[in-house]
């Protein structure tokens, strides 16, 4: 039987990027998605850039809550030319806009409420125990 997500309150999870980073995902429900297209076509209109790069950028904003090494929380676990690369609104924007593999992790796992059901089975087992 199939189980489906469909969540009354925002849910996220620290998923694992690679072999030492995760990246904290919040997942958005279609109407969520229905909105951020529809600002994200506006946008292109108004100002001539790309739709899909706005709309990139704007799940990116809304979807990445944070980025650390597992085992080492105080280090980003991100790098870019040798240097750590720390959490901010401008490097998600950068990432979402010129990392192919960084932006279809997010927008991948953002959208895949099976995720986020795994977590809220994992905290009932919890509780439950």
């Amino acid at each position: 039987m199939a189980e489906l997500g469909v969540f009354d309150e925002p849910k996220d999870k620290w998923i694992q990027y690679d072999e030492d980073t995760e990246v904290q995902i919040r997942h958005i429900g279609k109407e969520e998605l229905r909105k951020i297209n529809l600002k994200a076509a506006k946008t292109a209109k108004l100002t001539g850039v790309d739709s899909v790069a706005i709309n990139n950028k704007m799940v990116g904003r809304a979807a990445v809550l944070g980025w650390r090494k597992i085992d080492d929380h105080s280090h980003p676990g991100l790098k870019m030319k040798g240097q750590p690369l720390p959490f901010t609104q401008e490097n998600i924007d950068m990432l979402m806009r010129r990392s192919l593999e960084f932006s279809n992790f997010v927008n991948e796992n953002c959208l895949d409420s099976k995720l986020f059901l795994d977590e809220i089975e994992e905290k009932e087992e919890t509780k439950n125990a």
